[in-house]
């Protein structure tokens, strides 16, 4: 080959190498410039469904308790927490119907038939006027008392018939204590799904000798073993059939720094994967819950309810059912807005005790000088004792508190989620685009 054919050649060859390298970065730049598919409308604009007018859904705005504070307390707060955090929290949340009951003509039935399951006698019943229903097992020292309207029941054992069955038995560990509580739920038929999704909480319990609850330091010390149900409820949910639920399941996940809850339903007679971000429900005290179960040492000389609640001493049922799908979604205040509007006081105290305190113990007032946020703020919903027509959330702002003397103690603080200034009546949002189905041949 000559020097001219190989110059020849060596452009010919830089052409071609310049078109191919051309091409490539037209087809880079048209795969990473070409916009995705959108996300669904549905999980960027709030539709406000729960009522059909704002009217509606704004007359039930969350009234929250706070807990009282002691004379000359100061609502001095210092934030010590990344506020940077903050802003992976949702916009835009999932609010819920509660499905309330309403009084059964067969009320006085359904509680007989309760109450023999617990043990009691169903035909020795005293009626509270139209309210409730009460059994007395004389027996074993015991009392039931069942809510006409919903079921909602209290179990009480006499704290003397708890002590003398302590003083000679022994109380069973932590996890079979958890499996007695969850075991004779089941037996009853209470233990609703969104139960299942909560860790259950234990606390250890010593008898006062004025029959009072308090704080055990150990298990060695405690005459009974407290379980408290935690519930749990999604926030966002994302069905596997939609147009980009892949990318906004990898996008969340990130963002909000956890794993979604992995279901599965029957839609159309076909079998459709559901991923939810769940949080927990809480509660006017956050340490007080509406389901809780008291586990002791075993009464073998109880013979008239079975195995299954020979070791329960009292149970506090308080269950308002929650529609499995939400009836809206809402758009939530800043996190930032909630903290600001906790510094200026507008904040429900639900929590205040001392570090490592005995928190089990009915509050009395404590003299603040100051609050230190030192966890990020989180979001729950929010369940109350009495009825309510909507499951919301809050935020929930925690940390150390101060007390006279310089005691440390903790705190916890709800702020409404909702921004209720924004609420619209119901929208109605396009649907979210669901994938094809791919068939083959």
């Amino acid at each position: 080959m000559t020097l001219t054919e190989a110059a020849f050649w060596t452009k010919r060859f830089g052409v071609i190498a310049l078109g191919a390298g051309i091409i490539f970065v037209v087809v880079v730049l048209i795969l990473t410039i070409q916009p995705k598919d959108e996300m669904p409308p549905e999980y960027l604009t709030a539709n406000f469904a729960c009522t059909e007018k704002k009217e509606e859904f704004l007359q039930h705005k969350l009234e929250i308790p706070s807990l009282a504070l002691a004379d000359g307390s100061e609502m001095v707060f210092e934030i010590l927490t990344d506020t940077g955090k903050i802003d992976s929290l949702p916009q835009i949340i999932n609010v819920y119907d509660f499905d309330i009951p309403t009084q059964s003509l067969s009320a006085q039935a359904n509680a007989k038939i309760l109450a023999k399951k617990i043990g009691f006698d169903p035909e020795q019943v005293i009626r509270k006027g139209t309210q409730s229903y009460v059994f007395v097992d004389k027996t074993n020292s015991r009392t039931l008392e069942i809510q006409a309207k919903n079921m909602n029941f209290n179990l009480k054992t006499e704290p003397a018939q708890i002590k003398k069955i302590a003083a000679n038995g022994t109380l069973p560990s932590e996890q079979d204590a958890k499996l007695l509580a969850t075991s004779m739920l089941r037996s009853l038929g209470l233990y609703s799904d969104d139960y299942e999704l909560g860790t259950p909480q234990l606390t250890y319990i010593n008898i006062n000798p004025d029959g009072s609850y308090s704080k055990a330091s150990s298990a060695s010390e405690a005459e009974l073993i407290k379980i408290d149900f935690v519930r749990k409820k999604s926030m966002i949910t994302i069905p596997s059939n939609i147009v980009g639920a892949e990318d906004m399941i990898k996008s969340l996940t990130t963002r909000l720094g956890m794993e979604p809850t992995l279901t599965n339903t029957i839609v159309n007679d076909e079998r459709l994967e559901v991923y939810t971000y769940d949080t927990i429900v809480s509660y006017p005290e956050t340490q007080r819950h509406n389901i809780s179960v008291y586990v002791g040492a075993e009464d073998n000389e109880n013979k008239t309810a079975g195995n299954v609640m020979n070791a329960i001493y009292q149970i506090d049922y308080v269950y308002w059912p929650v529609q499995v799908e939400p009836c809206g979604t809402y758009e939530l205040i800043s996190p930032q807005k909630a903290i600001e509007e906790v510094q200026a006081g507008k904040g429900k105290i639900v929590y205040l005790y001392e570090k490592n305190g005995d928190d089990v113990v009915q509050y009395t007032p404590r003299k603040v000088k100051k609050f230190v946020v030192t966890k990020d703020i989180f979001i729950t919903y929010y369940e109350s004792k009495d009825e309510l027509p909507y499951l919301q959330p809050v935020y929930v702002i925690s940390g150390d508190a101060i007390f006279e003397g310089d005691i440390k103690g903790s705190f916890d603080i709800y702020y409404p989620a909702i921004n209720y200034d924004i609420v619209q009546n119901k929208i109605e949002l396009p649907a979210a685009k669901v994938k094809e189905k791919t068939s083959w041949l």
